[in-house]
């Protein structure tokens, strides 16, 4: 049995993009009248059929779920950053992104979220990290899905992530190369696999370079459950902080000026994801930016091609990000 056409194979063909193909086979704008005839020749040519998805046909299957775990909402500022793009690239495919928050009650009675009970989405995407035992209630729904921003292996569903222990390598190694030799690091790597993992790129750095990983310099700047609390700094300060997210970076630093040090002058501060926090204060956070937008377009056009196809596999994709110099480091002498 010859195997259904997708949107990619139609992009492949072309060497153009999915979100292309979507838009010119969906009449909206945003493609030239000449690739859109060539799209709908070559989707003639293979044999193409819009309606070839296997999920529901009620209305609901341009319905995308987006399942965000509670605990993660206000800890964690990489998964809202990722919601936004996320629900603009589903819309320009076509289709309807559809947030529900699972509350820790939900989450942890292993019951399904109201999107899925009441069969308004087709397709969801886990977004962030959620329980393994959790995970497979929702997998047992036998929805389409697919993970953003984490992965679990085992579950073989395939998703979107980003390298966060070479983040954290990537990031220490710059702070190491201008010349500091003591770096802390403040998030809780027991809150999140995201967390841990950065910490461990950071671990790694320190010891590629022959320094000391000192325990006392790990600071959490939430509880297990996600809950913001105070920062307890050392007696002793290192060279640098690296901080999980930039809204902590800003608290760490309105708290390390209010005991009088100078920043960068005498402690250097950088931080992951380049969030909003990166800009408003002073200094401008030197950051490790992740490109959310390239994250959520793969996440969107990955869920579609599972529509169209349930049988295809996604696979883990790794999307890389930068380190953005700005103001909160400081050449050490």
């Amino acid at each position: 049995m010859r195997n259904l056409v997708t949107m990619k194979d139609i992009a492949d063909e072309l060497d153009i993009t999915v979100m292309s193909v979507s838009k010119a086979l969906s009449g909206k704008d945003g493609v030239s009248e000449d690739l859109r005839a060539k799209i709908l020749a070559k989707a003639e040519e293979l044999g193409y059929k819009k309606a070839q998805s296997s999920t529901i046909d009620d209305g609901t299957s341009h319905n995308i779920g987006i399942l965000i775990a509670e605990r993660s909402m206000n800890a964690n500022a990489t998964y809202m950053s990722l919601q936004q793009p996320l629900i603009s690239n589903l819309t320009q495919l076509n289709y309807y992104g559809m947030t529900e928050i699972i509350s820790d009650e939900t989450e942890h009675l292993l019951l399904l979220p109201k999107i899925l009970k009441e069969n308004k989405v087709s397709a969801f995407i886990i977004l962030g990290q959620m329980s393994k035992e959790y995970v497979q209630v929702l997998k047992n729904s036998g929805k389409p899905f697919l993970f953003l921003a984490h992965i679990y292996d085992d579950v073989n569903e395939g998703g979107i992530i980003t390298d966060n222990l070479y983040a954290g390598f990537t990031l220490a190694n710059y702070l190491i190369e201008q010349g500091c030799k003591t770096i802390g690091f403040v998030g809780n790597i027991q809150f999140a696999e995201i967390v841990m993992d950065r910490y461990l790129g950071i671990a790694k750095a320190l010891l590629h370079h022959g320094l000391d990983l000192q325990k006392e310099l790990l600071i959490p700047d939430v509880t297990d459950f996600g809950e913001e609390i105070s920062l307890i700094l050392p007696d002793k300060m290192p060279d640098a902080f690296i901080c999980n997210d930039c809204r902590t970076a800003y608290k760490l630093i309105h708290n390390l000026e209010g005991l009088e040090y100078n920043i960068p002058k005498d402690i250097s501060v950088a931080a992951f994801d380049d969030g909003i926090f990166a800009d408003i204060g002073i200094p401008k956070l030197t950051t490790y930016s992740i490109n959310y937008n390239t994250m959520a377009l793969l996440a969107a056009e990955s869920i579609v091609l599972k529509l169209e196809n349930p049988n295809i596999h996604i696979g883990k994709k790794v999307v890389h990000g930068n380190v953005v110099v700005r103001d909160s480091v400081k050449k050490q002498k």
